[in-house]
């Protein structure tokens, strides 16, 4: 298995590659942003998108949560592009997804496009969740309870890096003293770059952005 360790508020946090996390204590794996059904959302707007993105990311969530075989599997948001998402599965799709939440108990944290439960998928919908010093959530908070850590989403971190001479956006992990940004994990997401106003005053004593490669996850920050 192959991920990068990091520790916040003295938890465990391993980084792996695809743009997850693990908590090896709670056996407890953790995504963000997932976006389910934005492309049926887009079309039905005569927006022009690629088609397969739903299918896409619920393949990649089955890989991880194959690969890494976790007790409880929470999903930070925003997991469905809007709350009529559910009612536009195909068939496919929602079999895949009723395979995901049979492997693993799942927890859908409620998030700004999907900020009611959608009916008719299997897991527990929760606001934020607390598991030891860390708090699950979607948007990051402003503060954070003093001896606590937050893992969020929301703002679909990415990077430039440099790769063989050419300038390239990334997604990134994005990760301070007290805090941990997940990056998008939905297909055809899009991201914000970390120097974007809206992570201003989120790490006010620095940060390390992670990227992943294949199986090599590698700090570039």
């Amino acid at each position: 298995m192959s991920f990068r360790e990091v520790t916040l508020a003295g938890e465990r946090i391993w980084l792996l590659p695809g743009g997850a996390v693990f908590l090896p204590k709670t056996q407890m794996l953790v995504v963000a942003d997932l976006h389910l059904g934005k492309g049926t959302s887009a079309r039905a707007r005569g927006v022009l998108f690629p088609p397969g993105d739903t299918m896409s990311t619920l393949e990649n969530v089955l890989q991880l949560v194959e690969a890494h075989s976790p007790r409880v599997l929470v999903a930070l948001g925003d997991s469905f592009h809007d709350c009529q998402a559910g009612e536009r599965l195909l068939d496919a799709e929602r079999t895949l997804l009723d395979t995901i939440t049979t492997k693993a108990a799942t927890l859908w944290i409620t998030g700004n496009h999907d900020a009611l439960p959608i009916s008719g998928i299997g897991g527990k919908w929760v606001e934020e969740y607390r598991v030891g010093n860390l708090i699950l959530r979607h948007i990051p908070s402003a503060t954070i309870p003093s001896g606590s850590a937050e893992l969020a989403g929301h703002l679909h971190p990415k990077i430039k890096i440099r790769i063989r001479g050419h300038v390239m956006s990334r997604a990134c992990f994005l990760t301070g003293e007290e805090r941990l940004i997940l990056p998008a994990l939905g297909s055809y997401t899009g991201g914000l770059d970390i120097s974007h106003q809206a992570f201003a005053g989120l790490f006010l004593h620095g940060y390390a952005a992670y990227v992943w490669e294949a199986d090599q996850i590698n700090r570039v920050v």
